[in-house]
């Protein structure tokens, strides 16, 4: 070869590689309640304490995550999965067959398609749970509830160069994020096990004292609600102070209790169009059906085809329950209205499982149809009433947080001779609450020396003046009757002593 020759041949072609982590950056975001992208989230909200607990999810807070493309334009213009969850590739390579279902797919497209920074909006509970049917996020139904009582971190989930991804296809796993590097999204729908017992009340003036045990420490702390002799409440500061957190966006700080009423009082929060296409079908690609595979045909349910009923079996047939097994937990009832077993119930002609006693809260009656305190049944399962202290509701808040190590409250500031009612409430740092029952409390005036001993019978005698005088004239006498022996001997030392 010449040397011309050699200095014009062509070297070899650049070969383009797969997008990596590297390649994007993503943020995360609070919503609003009108369901617009709020603050970002914090340190706080994404580690130190769950933002996203059990009363955020019912109220459908929505979570906006940015995906931004900075790579270079050399990389594989393969198509790349968005998913948002925990444990999706265990969950993507065993279609569901596993201990978990399929992750939400929240949008699909080439690298290029995330060079804009598109936002996405997720409800928190795909961070806990898969999908049944359907993946794409605006049609996804989560295989699980907001009152599951789990706890976890989530987040989202990117691959490449396949239309479904698989274990091992996998470049993004979930921690991947600018505002935690490294952590995903906790959540915590789990409240403390456990309301506290064993309640005594003790009277004072225009006070009560309360004390209780627990058999199980709560994390956080307590707050004590109060209720007067009509249901209402007394008008405390406490509750006052609390109307800060009623706030969308408002910074957790593990002293507040949270429920959906206190949250969201006017139903869930609002909807947005972030993360669906221009025909509203979620997946992104401003076309489509929804099922990610980037065309108008199919049915939803991603095996690329127009067969099927959207169940993910690859078949026609199915009700796109997933071909559930009748009688068994997440399927249908029998025709008798029942299920597999006892701890299995029908409810709304679908058996769910019920992991926990009969009678507790969020647990399915019992069979006489009660509830504990104040939970109340509806349905066959025990909920908070929705009014009256029993709902929870801050403004019955009469304590400041008072710690974990807590086991005794005062109360002041009440009338005299009127029955009050009272809830502990129990909560973790994600302010996941569990409720006391419905406990009274009257106060009573205080009676001094005199009153005490006419309610005793009388035992101090007539009414006395304390004087000095030239003599000693003790008054241990005059106590005696009581025990009060010290207060006498004080007498006996104020005597003047002659010159």
């Amino acid at each position: 070869m010449t040397l011309l020759a050699s200095l014009v041949a062509p070297g070899p072609e650049a070969v383009a590689a797969p997008p990596s982590e590297q390649d994007f950056q993503i943020y995360y975001f609070i919503t609003n309640r009108d369901g617009s992208r709020g603050r970002q989230m914090s340190a706080t909200d994404i580690e130190s304490y769950a933002f996203v607990n059990r009363a955020r999810c019912e109220c459908e807070q929505k979570i906006i995550t940015r995906v931004t493309y900075q790579g270079s334009s050399a990389v594989d213009q393969d198509q790349v999965n968005t998913y948002v969850g925990q444990n999706c590739a265990d969950a993507q390579a065993n279609a569901g067959i596993g201990n978990f279902a399929p992750c939400a797919q929240l949008t699909s497209g080439a690298p290029q398609s995330f060079q804009t920074g598109p936002e996405y909006a997720f409800n928190p509970i795909f961070l806990a749970y898969g999908v049944t049917g359907d993946q794409g996020i605006s049609m996804a139904q989560p295989a699980g509830g907001c009152d599951g009582g789990v706890e976890g971190q989530g987040g989202l989930w990117m691959c490449s160069g396949v239309n479904t991804c698989q274990m091992g296809d996998f470049f993004m796993t979930g921690t991947t994020n600018l505002n935690v590097p490294g952590s995903g999204i906790r959540y915590d729908f789990q409240p403390p096990v456990n309301p506290p017992t064993d309640f005594k009340i003790s009277s004072g003036d225009e006070a009560v004292n309360i004390t209780w045990e627990v058999t199980a420490v709560p994390e956080s702390g307590y707050r004590v609600l109060c209720a007067d002799e009509n249901g209402d409440p007394i008008g405390s500061p406490h509750a006052a102070a609390l109307e800060s957190q009623r706030d969308a966006v408002a910074v957790m700080n593990g002293t507040v209790y949270y429920t959906a009423g206190n949250i969201c009082p006017d139903g869930v929060f609002g909807d947005d169009n972030y993360g669906e296409g221009a025909t509203g079908d979620g997946d992104g690609d401003m076309t489509g059906d929804g099922d990610g595979d980037m065309t108008t045909t199919g049915d939803g349910d991603g095996d690329m085809t127009t067969t099927g009923d959207g169940d993910g079996d690859m078949t026609t047939t199915g009700d796109g329950d997933g071909d559930c097994e009748q009688g068994l937990d997440g399927c249908a009832c029998f025709d008798d209205d029942t299920c597999i077993s006892d701890n299995v119930l029908c409810i709304d002609g679908t058996c769910e499982f019920q992991g926990c006693t009969p009678g507790e809260l969020d647990c399915a009656c019992t069979a006489e149809g009660t509830c504990t305190s104040p939970a109340t049944c509806e349905d066959n399962i025990c909920v908070m009433p929705s009014e009256g202290i029993g709902s929870l509701d801050w403004s019955y808040v009469c304590s400041p947080h008072l710690g974990f190590n807590n086991r005794e409250a005062r109360i002041e500031g009440l009338e005299n001779g009127k029955t009050y009612q009272f809830i502990v409430v129990a909560y973790d740092a994600a302010g996941n609450p569990v409720a006391s029952e419905i406990i009274e409390g009257t106060p009573v005036e205080t009676r001094g020396l005199w009153e005490e001993c006419e309610a005793a019978g009388g035992i101090c005698g007539e009414a006395w003046n304390c004087t000095v005088s030239d003599e000693p004239r003790g008054l241990g006498w005059a106590l005696g009757g009581l025990g009060l022996l010290g207060l006498g001997l004080l007498g006996l030392r104020r005597r003047r002593r002659r010159a």
